[in-house]
Parts: C-alpha cells; structure tokens; sequence
C-alpha cells in the first residue's frame, strides 16, 4: 500500500472520508495532511488567528487517524515573498500551533533565498518545497539539502506538459534521502501513475469525490509495483509553460494568503 497525503484543511471531511476508508487502509499509510493558503480560503479560514486555531485541530485529527505521533501537518508561507528572515520568525511563531503530538512542518517556494536557509528552518520545522513544475528546478531545490519536494503533476497535465517525464527524471536523479510528493491531483489515473513512479500523492476533495462516486477501492493499489522509469539521459524540456505553472501556482498562494500575510505584518 502506498502512503498518501490528505490535501484539504476541512476536518469534517476528512473525518468523512476516513470513516469510509478505516476498515481497509492502514492507518500508518496516512502521512498527515496537506494545506496551503487556498485550503485555507476554501474553507473561509483566512486570517492568522484563524490558521492558527485550525492547525492543531488538523494535528489532532492526524493524531486520531494515525493513534501516534509519527504523521505531520504541512503549513505554507503565507506568501511566496516573505524574506528569509521574515520565514525564519514565522517558522518559530506557527510551529507552535500543534497537538503535542502531531507536528507540524512549513512549505516553502522553490526561491534561493529561501532554499539557503533551509538548514535553518529545518531546525525549527520539517520543510517541503512546493509548485514545482520541471525536473531541473526540483533537483535544483534538493542540491540545498532538501529532502522534500513537492512537483504538481496535475496542473502540468492540465497545460499539457509532460509530466511522468519531469517526475521520472526527478526520481531517478534525486538521492535515496529525498522524497517527491505529488499534489494537485485531477484524475484517478493520475493519481495511480504517480503511485507508481515512487511518489507520495496528496489527495485533495477533487480525486476522493471520483474515489468515493467510483466506489473505487484505495487498497486495490496495494499490488502496486513501482514501474522501470527508464527515460532519456537528458533532462526534459523546461519551456515557458513549465515556468508560468509555477509562477501561478504562487499568485495563486498569494492572493489567497494575502489577510494572513497582512496580519502577520502587522503583528
């Protein structure tokens, strides 16, 4: 069975949906939970105060799901533009907000400011850098030490970009220590291959609303096998699409991320 990733701040689905996959998926396949700022916004959680009252509610409920301390509970920057210093504090200020049990980790854009801090912030949280669209970008992020990176396959299959060939080339290339998670996913097939290129997805309301409707079983991956990726010697092309995926993904992050951002500002 394959671990997985719930993408979405709203624990009453989440509970929902847990109750209909208890009595066939183990427990310890469920890494944590997934958010960002639109996760955030999706469920009208838009300020400080807000996300922080809501994070150890999500630790608790993966400390539920999970009955021990072992999962995690990603937290974005509220903007893609906070300074290094300006995400070191944050780091120090929001990883207070857990269960005591559950931890929280910060996701991070894939920006070198920020990457030569990663050692930092690794001392303080767990980092995973997310909205990477091309292979040369996320290798580029785990050249810094880190271990988490997150590419977005769906979007990228969305604009027509080759992404088995990104992720393929991702794996193949990063080290044994480092991770790749596959987040925004669209389809149930997109979700079955990134399985089987050795990622770890999250899945957010959008695949489990085609899971459920389905009545497709989660375990049915449980033969799974992690397929020959073979693939070019060559990097994949990197074009302009590549680029601006990225690029909206963040605006995206960051318009949705602005009320909590201000605050913390004007803390």
């Amino acid at each position: 069975m394959f671990d997985f990733f719930f993408d979405t701040a709203d624990i009453d689905y989440i509970r929902d949906v847990w109750s209909k996959l208890e009595s066939t998926v183990d427990k310890r396949h469920v890494r944590g939970i997934t958010t960002n700022p639109n996760a955030f916004y999706k469920i009208d959680q838009n300020h400080l105060v807000e996300w922080e009252q809501k994070l150890p509610e999500l630790c608790a409920l993966v400390t539920e799901i999970r009955g021990d301390d072992k999962g995690i509970v990603y937290v974005q920057v509220p903007s893609s533009e906070i300074t290094p210093d300006g995400a070191l504090a944050y780091a120090k200020h929001i990883s207070q907000f857990n269960d005591g049990s559950t931890k929280l980790g910060l996701k991070i854009p894939p920006f070198q400011p920020i990457l030569e801090i990663v050692d930092s912030l690794n001392e303080i949280m767990e980092t995973n850098v997310t909205g990477l669209a091309d292979a040369g970008t996320a290798l580029s992020c785990l050249s810094y030490g880190v271990k988490y990176i997150s590419l977005i396959p769906g979007r990228m299959e969305e604009q027509g970009v080759d992404a088995k060939a990104h992720v393929s080339f991702t794996n193949r290339r990063k080290s044994d220590d480092s991770e790749i998670i596959a987040g925004s996913m669209r389809t149930l097939e997109g979700l079955r291959w990134v399985v089987e290129y050795g990622t770890v997805p999250t899945i957010g309301t959008r695949v489990w609303a085609l899971i459920l409707a389905d009545d497709f079983n989660l375990a049915d991956l449980l033969d799974y096998n992690n397929l020959d990726m073979g693939g070019d010697r060559f990097a994949p092309f990197n074009t302009q699409v590549n680029r601006q995926l990225s690029l909206d993904f963040f605006q995206q992050m960051d318009d949705c991320g602005s009320t909590c951002y201000r605050d913390w500002q004007g803390r």
